[in-house]
């Protein structure tokens, strides 16, 4: 089973599980501790290969179902029937597939730095990463990658933060995670907002140049969806903009809440 950590708040019963992106771990959540612990328990799990769960094994077959299944596996363990997610990035996939597979267990969701589609310089970026995995070593093709979707000043923190947890997965992994992107585009490319039941909140930095835009179309298309544009914030907007992420997140979990 994939390794969590959990912060429990007695006064309440509802629970925010948070996922995060590819090459992160749990730590890049450590901004909303202190505030979101306040209001709701909190659960944060390390996806395979990444994290405290970079010992459990990626099987050949390994996929997106399996990746959302360790996710369920968990919340049954600690036997939690529903919960509020987070997720950044291409954990935002993953909240978006267990949508699709396992509704029953999720009350609202807010999905940072959102992905939605690929846009023709997305394709370019995956093709070039696709080509250079065999011959660059890790850590250059994370700085690349890092310095591309994360290029401001202002993004300095989460381009170190995704580099220094990035660097602790291992070749192995690296490439089993890249295997899935096939899988990934014929989800990407299959996602129709009409067909999502539950609500879900939108955050995208104002800077993430690559996917704001799309996101922005995707979530006009549902009224159980909103949007919402984080000022002087990239792609990992939870870490550019900690306090205005956490006020996002507590307000619109709040609003409505059934």
């Amino acid at each position: 089973m994939l390794k969590y950590k959990t912060h429990i708040n007695k006064n309440t019963k509802q629970w925010i599980t948070f996922v995060h992106g590819f090459g992160g771990s749990s730590n890049i959540w450590h901004r909303q501790i202190r505030e979101l612990s306040k209001h709701y328990n909190l659960l944060f799990i390390d996806l395979r290969g990444h994290g405290k769960s970079k010992n459990i094994a990626l099987e050949s077959n390994f996929n997106l179902e399996i990746a959302c299944k360790d996710i369920i596996n968990v919340l049954d363990y600690l036997k939690i029937k529903s919960s509020h997610f987070i997720g950044i990035s291409f954990g935002s996939l993953l909240i978006l597939k267990l949508l699709k597979n396992y509704n029953n267990y999720i009350n609202k969701s807010v999905l940072a730095g959102a992905i939605t589609s690929f846009n023709n310089f997305t394709k370019f970026l995956l093709l070039c990463l696709n080509l250079l995995k065999g011959i660059l070593p890790n850590m250059y093709l994370y700085k690349l990658f890092a310095y591309i979707i994360m290029p401001k000043p202002n993004h300095k923190e989460s381009r170190l933060i995704f580099i220094q947890e990035a660097k602790l997965i291992s070749r192995k992994v690296f490439t089993k995670w890249l295997s899935l992107i096939p899988e990934l585009k014929k989800f990407i490319i299959n996602l129709e907002p009409t067909s999502f039941h539950k609500r879900i909140l939108f955050l995208s930095g104002k800077d993430d140049y690559l996917f704001s835009e799309d996101v922005k179309s995707f979530a006009s298309k549902n009224d159980l969806f909103s949007y919402i544009s984080v000022e002087k914030a990239g792609h990992v907007v939870n870490i550019d903009k900690p306090s205005s992420f956490n006020q996002h997140v507590v307000k619109y979990i709040e609003k409505n809440c059934n």
